[in-house]
């Protein structure tokens, strides 16, 4: 009775310790990464930066250390990538030097920051609404389903979402009357550095401006509040890409090779049909709480326009582009639970029905709260990307790694070289190359250093690709292995397009493959 007194009087303080315990236990077993860019967008650039290297190529020195005469902006937004390359550097310096525990520090601050989003839907939900939506919406984005484990994820969509929300507090925290010059300003600077972060985040501040003739009645001071706020955004957003004018020599030289790449290349990534996010969300939330949002925001959004009107136009802008990714639309799911909460609460406060159904609402809520933990636990402990992760670990772990051999045998996945703690460059082979000429190409290469390992990958071909190799190189000796991890074999029993693969490591010789 106790405890339940101090949850009923320090809610928010409870919740923010059950979002912390659950990030520590994702930040320590849910090791790997979900996708490319999570990782070779991110992780890989960062560390490479933080050691001089350049993984991707995206700076001038790196383009023109690879032949490149007139180095030009990758379409990467370059500010995340920067920031992780600071925490690289800070570990360096400090002599944590180890890919696991870096990668350890690199999830757990992730998931500390990730519980200002908790911070905020509560605060907000609570100044508009009360207790029980506050209630609702924090212990959602702090438990519930997806949020823990992709609170510790290097997600530029996750990592943008704060000053978006810090935005909409600034705002909401004061009753119109009190709202100032100041407090504008300040919604701008989280539009401008959530932009500044992720490009699309701009759409953002195009919903506020909607959002702002909505919910003011003089649009004289609506035009004024949405020049204020639109200014400080740009000014703010400008800070954010200054790198561009360092490295480049040029404002925003990066944001242009985006836009110019987007115009070209769109039709080239995943498409879907106009509602596909529509699903993808009812289905996050899970329902039956997803419903029960939609309901709300549905029913509210006229009176919390300032929380779903900018969330509204920036889904509409992604499911209207061509390049549809599940992520993409991840920024403006917490404003979709607050408002959801708020609206569902007042519907259910004054629905006869839900009066006269108290243990159906009880049995519906009850089980709902139990899947959303029960998957929120259970997402905390998958390792995506094991077997890759695990197999440059392997390398790491030898201490005499000069460069390896990659083998392709399936899926062309590339291996997270981060974890192997070398940036040279690595080769590649499949089964269709002449194994016996790649040798001697390797050997004489002047550029690159032979390889010293060889590591396998794939799954029903791969022990014919070693036994290919064996013929050719003698001197293979076995070092071991990387399974894949149970939810990378879950995944490709869903969608087979999902590789399930198996790595084998081997040292090889350089003196003897080299002088036979």
């Amino acid at each position: 009775m106790a405890l339940r007194a101090l949850i009923n009087q320090y809610p928010l303080t409870f919740i923010l310790i059950l979002g912390f315990l659950m990030r520590i236990i994702a930040s320590t077993y849910s090791t790997g990464y979900l996708m490319h860019d999570d990782h070779f967008l991110v992780v890989e650039t960062g560390a490479s930066w933080a050691v001089g290297e350049d993984y991707n190529n995206w700076l001038p020195a790196g383009q023109l250390k690879q032949g490149i005469a007139n180095p030009t902006p990758h379409q990467a937004n370059l500010a995340y990538p920067g920031i992780v390359s600071g925490f690289f550097r800070v570990c360096n310096a400090l002599n944590i030097t180890h890919p696991q525990t870096q990668m350890w520090w690199l999830r757990f601050f992730h998931g500390i920051y990730s519980l200002l989003l908790v911070f905020f839907a509560f605060n907000i939900a609570q100044r508009l609404a009360g207790r029980t939506p506050a209630i609702w919406s924090a212990l959602a984005l702090a438990s519930f389903g997806l949020f823990p484990m992709l609170g510790v994820r290097q997600l530029i969509e996750m990592a943008c979402i704060a000053p978006l929300l810090w935005s909409a507090w600034v705002v909401v925290r004061h009753d119109p009357e009190k709202r100032t010059w100041k407090t504008w300003g300040l919604a701008g600077i989280g539009i401008g550095l959530a932009t500044a972060l992720r490009y699309q985040c701009g759409v953002f501040g195009l919903g506020w401006v909607i959002a702002l003739f909505i919910a003011e009645s003089n649009w004289k001071k609506a035009m004024g509040h949405s020049a204020l706020m639109g200014i400080t955004a740009i000014g703010v957003f400008f800070l954010g890409q200054i790198q561009d004018w360092i490295i480049w020599g040029t404002p925003f030289a990066q944001l242009r090779a985006y836009i110019e790449y987007n115009m070209s290349h769109s039709g080239e990534y995943p498409q879907g049909q106009w509602h596909q996010y529509l699903w993808l969300v009812i289905g996050l939330l899970i329902p039956p709480f997803s419903f029960a949002w939609l309901f709300g925001t549905i029913r509210e959004w006229k009176r919390l326009a300032y929380l779903v009107i900018p969330a509204v136009a920036f889904f509409v802008f992604h499911s209207v582009f061509p390049n549809k990714q599940e992520r993409f639309i991840l920024p403006a799911i917490p404003f979709f639970i607050i408002a959801g909460s708020i609206g569902w609460h007042a519907f259910e406060k004054q629905s006869q029905f839900w009066m006269q159904r108290r243990t159906l609402r009880k049995l519906l809520v009850g089980l709902g709260v139990g899947l959303s933990l029960c998957l929120g636990f259970t997402l905390c402990f998958i390792q995506p990307k094991h077997s890759r992760v695990q197999a440059m670990n392997v390398l790491f772990e030898q201490g005499d790694l000069e460069n390896f051999l990659m083998v392709h045998t399936g899926s062309g996945g590339m291996p997270p070289q981060f974890y192997s703690g070398s940036w040279s460059k690595y080769w590649t082979s499949d089964l269709s190359t002449d194994v016996l000429n790649h040798r001697q190409v390797m050997c004489n290469s002047p550029k690159y250093t032979f390889p010293n390992y060889i590591v396998f990958s794939g799954d029903e071909h791969l022990g014919e690709g070693v036994a290919q190799y064996q013929e050719v190189y003698p001197s293979m000796e076995y070092i071991g292995q990387a399974p894949p991890s149970k939810w990378d074999r879950f995944l490709s029993y869903l969608n087979p397009h999902n590789a399930s693969e198996r790595f084998m490591i081997y040292r090889i010789s350089s003196e003897s493959e080299c002088n036979p």
